[in-house]
Formats: C-alpha cells, sequence, structure tokens
C-alpha cells in the first residue's frame, strides 16, 4: 500500500505504510522488528509484581506490603480504594503471574489442595474433584516416613 505526497521542489514522492503486525513481526521473518509495547509493558509489570512475591523484605517489597496488602502476600491482595498509579499497573499484571504459577511441593506445608495450583498433567494445575472434609493441605497427603 503506497500514499502519495508532494515533496520539496514540487517532486512526487511515495510513502509505502505497513501495517503493525507487519512492524511487530521479527526482521527473520520479514517484519521490522518493533515491540509491542503493551506486551513488553505487561512483561515489565510482571517482572516487579513476580519480585513482589519472591522479595518480600525488598524496600519495594516492605514499602508496598505497609501500604496495601499488609495481612496477606501480594497474590492474594485486594486493588483497594484511593491507590496510587504505580499499584495499580502492578496489581493488574498479578493475573498474568498467577496463570503461569505452580507450586513445588516440597513437603506440602502451604498448599491447599483444592484452590492452588500445584498438580502438572495434561488436566490442568488444580484439583477437579469434590473438596474432602478435614483434608485441606498437600501434606496431609504425603506420608512422610517414605516420601510418597
Amino acid at each position: 500500500m503506497a500514499k502519495f505526497f508532494w515533496g520539496d521542489a514540487g517532486t512526487k514522492k511515495k510513502i509505502h505504510w505497513r501495517n503493525w503486525e507487519v512492524m511487530c513481526k521479527a526482521k527473520c521473518v520479514g517484519g521490522m522488528g518493533f515491540k509491542d509495547l503493551k506486551i513488553f509493558n505487561d512483561a515489565l509489570l510482571g517482572k516487579q509484581a513476580w519480585r513482589l512475591v519472591q522479595q518480600e523484605n525488598s524496600l519495594l517489597g516492605r514499602v508496598m506490603k505497609a501500604k496495601y496488602y499488609h495481612n496477606c502476600t501480594f497474590l492474594e491482595s485486594a486493588l483497594g480504594y484511593s491507590c496510587s498509579y504505580s499499584w495499580k499497573s502492578i496489581w493488574s499484571s498479578k493475573a498474568l503471574l498467577k496463570e503461569g504459577l505452580t507450586w513445588r511441593v516440597g513437603n506440602g506445608s502451604k498448599i491447599n489442595i483444592w484452590t492452588d495450583p500445584w498438580l502438572a498433567d495434561e488436566n490442568g494445575r488444580y484439583v477437579m474433584s469434590d473438596p474432602v472434609e478435614d483434608l485441606n493441605l498437600v501434606s496431609e497427603l504425603i506420608d512422610h516416613d517414605d516420601k510418597e
């Protein structure tokens, strides 16, 4: 697709337009290698959210926890009222972060059987059966003597 316009000294010049999808493709497949800035921004916000999960005692983690989610973890936090633009942005990436998280079982003492993603099979990451009374943590399913 081309559009004509008049340049200096009255010469007719041609501008070649490309759609955004072509511009965002990698150069090796015929695109121009531009980054999709929305996706790139989501990735950077997700990285900050992951930092709040992993490094709770960092300066950022302590400040955000004290101001926005002092009674829970970042993954359990609510958006709240009258919060900063930074908090809204980082909090908005929490869903993207949770979509990719899976617990490593270890001893299973912190993993809820029914609500946490801890399985890795073709049916998904969550237990699909109905909850059983008096059974809440994965550690209750483990035989600690045999480590099974």
